[in-house]
């Protein structure tokens, strides 16, 4: 209370773009010890081939998926009605009557309690930093499940 009463009368710059205050700097130099001393980087470059791995392992079982790309851990699953002609399962600022399909699978993805963002014909895959094998078996096997709706519209 003795500290905080000082700014009582007085502003705190905290979290403007420009102004760099300490405490902010501060606590992106933690952040920065915290990803080294926990091998986050590492992590994540290791756990993104394994994602890329996997993936093109689902791509085998499921002719919805077009096309998958990643940098890390980020990714992104696109699901097509046809994987010669490329046809987005929903086209590119589709709207509410021509994301049926999507609606389910994004639907479904939430049913079995993941929460990715779904938009138009992609699937976006954004695992945390520490995310393990395990984790990331688990909710493929989530994302593989909705995608068996995707499947059933293949042409």
């Amino acid at each position: 209370a003795r500290i905080a009463s000082k700014y009582d009368a007085q502003m705190l710059p905290l979290g403007l773009t420009y102004s760099a205050p300490p405490v902010s700097c501060a606590a992106a130099l933690e952040t920065l010890h915290v990803y080294e001393d926990e091998g986050l980087i590492e992590n994540a470059a290791a756990m993104g081939d394994y994602v890329t791995e996997r993936v093109n392992a689902l791509m085998q079982m499921h002719p919805s998926i077009g096309n998958f790309r990643t940098r890390g851990l980020l990714g992104c699953i696109e699901l097509v009605k046809n994987r010669q002609s490329k046809e987005p399962m929903a086209p590119f600022n589709a709207g509410p009557d021509e994301m049926a399909v999507m609606n389910q699978v994004a639907a479904k993805i939430k049913e079995l309690g993941m929460y990715t963002f779904v938009r138009w014909s992609y699937i976006f895959i954004a695992p945390p930093l520490c995310v393990t094998k395990e984790q990331i078996d688990e909710g493929l096997a989530i994302i593989s499940e909705a995608i068996s709706i995707a499947d059933a519209h293949v042409s």
